[in-house]
């Protein structure tokens, strides 16, 4: 079992992480190309072939665990998206830990929120969570406030 610690340096990462991704957003073609839809698991034989995404920022925190974070262009506006996985094969990390690190990069866990579970490596899963971050106004998509 890990144990998630969240401290000052990693907020101070997470912080540096949102503001990265809120200036360079995914574009929608970008996200358009790389999406699976009704798959509640997403393994690697899953992905569409010659599929490239831009990587996404990440945190790695004592523990073992690993968030990556990036905002995305989607029809609806923007979204966010985050990824948390755990440093052992075969396992993923605990509802809590999935709390506690949305939490921290303010993602929603509940409501309207898309969650899958997505392989990465090699028996090696993550928690996807996407969820509307700033919704289209007027046709443009702005950041809260």
């Amino acid at each position: 079992m890990s144990v998630l610690m969240i401290g000052a340096p990693e907020r101070d990462k997470i912080a540096a992480i949102i503001a990265y991704a809120k200036a360079h957003p995914v574009p929608l073609d970008k996200v358009r190309d790389s999406a699976v839809f009704d798959k509640p698991v997403l393994t690697l034989a899953d992905r569409k072939p010659g599929t490239e995404r831009p990587a996404s920022q990440h945190v790695v925190f004592p523990g073992g665990f690993r968030a990556a974070f990036s905002i995305e262009q989607q029809p609806a506006g923007l979204c966010s998206h985050l990824s948390i996985s755990v440093d052992r094969e075969g396992q993923i990390p605990s509802k809590a830990a999935v709390e506690m690190i949305a939490k921290e990069f303010a993602v929603p866990t509940q409501g309207n929120v898309v969650t899958w579970l997505e392989e990465f490596e090699p028996g090696q899963f993550a928690i996807n969570l996407v969820a509307l971050y700033a919704p289209v106004h007027n046709g443009k998509n702005l950041f809260p406030q």
